[in-house]
């Protein structure tokens, strides 16, 4: 698989289909787009309609500037080899092997498998450890460190409980404990993988977003040996400085290859590749490699 190498040093993966050789042109800056009616302006200039946006399960303009004014996202005209050119919303997100020490020489990493919310109601996530970046901490390599601490000892895996704890009518949702410590301590992080997926946004119609991911082996001191849940809390909602339960994670620890075979799984409910969705056999190999299948070894003996 193609791919070239960062200033950092990484390697920036080939991006998907038509955009295989674009690079960006132009960003939407704070000060091109001072107000949310400002960037509906460079929106519409650039052939982005923003009609429809807000209604239903959409966001509206004003949510999308709000990702610009927080960092949450960049917005970008890029050019395509071709000469197209396509304006790109772009988020981080960091996607962490947590482990201990002796667990990562074994290959054995922690997955979160379901989710509680607050009211009781229970998801299955199937999913690395993920924490979205703030555009200002890209490069990723020059705050490595600081984010898998915040994902890690503060987030995620800030609060750590019994495996057998659930939320039900007769067990709320715990108080957060301000005097609670974590006892998990990120001591090494090791730089995997980049890379990219683009698809048209759900929330903003007819705005492609390209999500770049990038895969870290966070090794911890204190992880119990066994499974074990999480709580996760929000960020204050006022003064006095209250935090609302946001999840209760559920954590196992499976080696690597199964890992692999779930988050496979899982991009394949969400996308179906048929016969004649890939238009070469370096296609097919991107799309492989996007989803952590190493295709190195594949067509040797044994």
């Amino acid at each position: 698989m193609a791919r070239r190498r960062s200033k950092g040093g990484h390697t920036i993966p080939t991006l998907p289909g038509e955009l295989n050789g674009a690079h960006p042109i132009e960003s939407a800056t704070l000060q091109e787009v001072p107000t949310e009616q400002h960037l509906a302006q460079w929106l519409e200039a650039r052939g982005v309609s923003t009609n429809g946006w807000g209604d239903g399960v959409t966001k509206s303009v004003g949510k999308l500037w709000k990702e610009l004014k927080g960092s949450e996202a960049g917005l970008d005209v890029w050019r395509t080899a071709e000469g197209k050119s396509m304006v790109m919303r772009s988020t981080h997100v960091l996607r962490g092997k947590v482990c201990s020490q002796l667990s990562y020489e074994r290959g054995v990493f922690l997955f979160n498998t379901w989710q509680q919310f607050a009211d009781g109601r229970k998801r299955t996530r199937n999913g690395l450890l993920s924490e979205k970046l703030n555009t200002e901490e890209i490069p990723l390599q020059d705050h490595l460190h600081e984010v898998c601490k915040r994902a890690v000892e503060e987030e995620e895996m800030g609060f750590l409980i019994d495996t057998a704890f659930v939320i039900s009518p007769t067990n709320p949702p715990p108080d957060f404990d301000p005097e609670y410590k974590c006892p998990l301590k990120v001591i090494d992080e090791k730089f995997v993988d980049y890379t990219i997926e683009v698809e048209e946004s759900k929330s903003f119609p007819g705005l492609q977003t390209a999500y770049h991911l990038y895969t870290v082996d966070i090794i911890c001191s204190g992880l119990p040996g066994i499974d074990f849940n999480t709580l996760e809390y929000n960020d204050p909602d006022d003064a006095a400085g209250k935090r609302k339960l946001k999840y209760v994670h559920a954590w196992n620890w499976l080696n690597w290859p199964t890992i692999q075979r779930y988050l496979f799984e899982g991009s394949q409910l969400k996308e179906t590749k048929k016969k004649g969705a890939f238009t070469s056999p370096e296609a097919l190999e991107i799309w492989l490699m996007q989803h952590s299948l190493s295709t190195e070894r594949w067509g040797t003996e044994g």
